[in-house]
């Protein structure tokens, strides 16, 4: 009888015990849960720019050396292009200026939830993958203006519209108290086969290098490009 008891006894304590166990685990899941959700709207501010890399340079598909074709580089950089055209020539502003920290201090993102995040102008659309983030504004420019959107230059494509048009898209990496956007200045000239020139693109876009890239490139193609990161921090 007493051998009953005991047991019975023990079998009673057992149950209280993973009762109070799974209340207690539950209990810091819920504190956790309500620790990570932040309160909204968030606000983030420009922090500052930062290079990521150093002005790389290709030519014909091979990376050369930034340091030992310093004179090549810069003259490329510096060039500025013309086409001459049936009614004048078009000049092209297509020399190397280093981004600004200045033009991005009064910017900041506004996240009122995880889907709605406002920059500038509302965004229409977020696609997570993995750690990145895009960030499609619902601002818009023609394709037939910008063609080189249409190429495997960047590393995550942009979409195009039915009308011929695309979004202005940022690539960014989220984290709980900062956001990093991708910043991408590049300068590329292709050439056909007699040496003329078939093609220019310069500019600057929140996206990253493809660098699968590369190996689109024809033996007198010339690219140069450098990528950097704006931060946005909570106050």
């Amino acid at each position: 009888m007493n051998s009953l008891l005991i047991a019975s006894f023990r079998y009673l304590y057992l149950i209280s015990f993973f009762l109070c166990l799974t209340f207690a685990v539950n209990s810091c899941s819920k504190e956790e849960k309500e620790i990570a959700a932040p309160d909204f709207p968030v606000q983030l501010s420009f922090d500052q720019l930062s290079p990521v890399s150093e002005m790389r340079f290709f030519v014909g598909g091979v990376e050369l050396n930034g340091g030992s074709n310093q004179q090549s580089l810069q003259s490329f950089l510096e060039r500025k292009y013309t086409t001459n055209t049936g009614t004048g020539t078009i000049h092209y502003q297509s020399g190397f200026i280093e981004p600004d920290a200045n033009n991005y201090k009064n910017t900041s993102f506004t996240y009122n939830s995880y889907e709605q995040v406002k920059y500038v102008v509302d965004i229409i659309e977020i696609k997570r993958q993995n750690d990145i983030t895009i960030l499609k504004s619902k601002v818009t420019n023609r394709v037939d203006l910008d063609p080189i959107v249409q190429s495997e230059l960047f590393k995550y494509q942009f979409d195009i519209n039915s009308n011929g048009t695309y979004n202005y898209q940022y690539v960014v990496n989220e984290t709980d108290q900062s956001l990093e956007v991708s910043l991408l200045y590049y300068k590329l000239v292709r050439y056909n086969d007699q040496g003329e020139r078939e093609d220019l693109a310069f500019g600057k876009v929140h996206n990253q290098f493809n660098e699968l890239f590369i190996k689109t490139l024809g033996a007198r193609d010339t690219l140069a490009i450098k990528e950097y990161r704006l931060k946005y921090v909570a106050p």
